[in-house]
């Protein structure tokens, strides 16, 4: 099964990807949140969170233009990691290091939720209700942001130019890489998901 689903992530086709990719991030994600509830106390990450000394502009859209450059951070992560892939040796297909960024996001995005280390000062909650607030993407930006990192990932996971298999490496031109038209609309669609989330965020924390 583990393979199974290895394979449908870095399928030819973008959006068997994208399902796939999906199912994963709500068990990951969920799964470590519920996770983190009970085996961490509220605040682990606070003090460790590099926001914390982010200071933002007290207008809306330029607020949101810094917290959307922030989070470009991430993406400049999983572009960079995109360009790599391995696999071991009898394996039928690629695995783009894109997701290992990716998947170490929503790992402490998901801790961030269970533990409740958030830099807008806003009272705790209960398990449920913390999940419950993930989905109003009205008032919370932390799902759009999430779903558009996913977008970019998937969109970019069979675009690697060094690969490596087993201690065999070899590497290919960008003229080599075919870049569909729905994969650039899917990317460029996971930015517009993270820019509204910033919006969402700016709202939050200018008031």
């Amino acid at each position: 099964m583990k393979l199974n689903i290895k394979e449908k992530i870095n399928s030819e086709r973008v959006s068997t990807r994208i399902v796939w990719l999906s199912l994963s991030f709500a068990v990951i994600f969920f799964g470590v949140t519920i996770l983190s509830y009970f085996l961490f106390p509220d605040g682990l990450l606070l003090k460790k969170n590099s926001v914390t000394d982010f200071t933002t502009s007290e207008n809306v859209i330029l607020c949101a233009m810094q917290i959307f450059s922030y989070n470009m951070l991430s993406v400049i992560v999983i572009i960079f990691g995109s360009l790599f892939a391995h696999k071991k040796e009898g394996e039928k297909v690629f695995q783009s290091y894109g997701y290992l960024g990716f998947f170490a996001l929503i790992t402490l995005n998901a801790i961030t939720l269970g533990t409740w280390s958030f830099t807008v000062n806003v009272n705790s909650v209960p398990l449920m209700e913390r999940i419950i607030r993930t989905f109003d993407i009205v008032h919370n930006a932390g799902l759009l942001e999430i779903y558009g990192q996913l977008l970019i990932t998937s969109a970019l996971a069979t675009k690697y130019l060094v690969m490596t298999e087993g201690k065999n490496t070899t590497t290919r031109r960008l003229s080599d890489l075919k870049i569909d038209k729905s994969e650039i609309i899917i990317f460029i669609g996971g930015l517009i998901l993270m820019f509204i989330g910033a919006l969402i965020e700016s709202h939050a924390i200018v008031g």
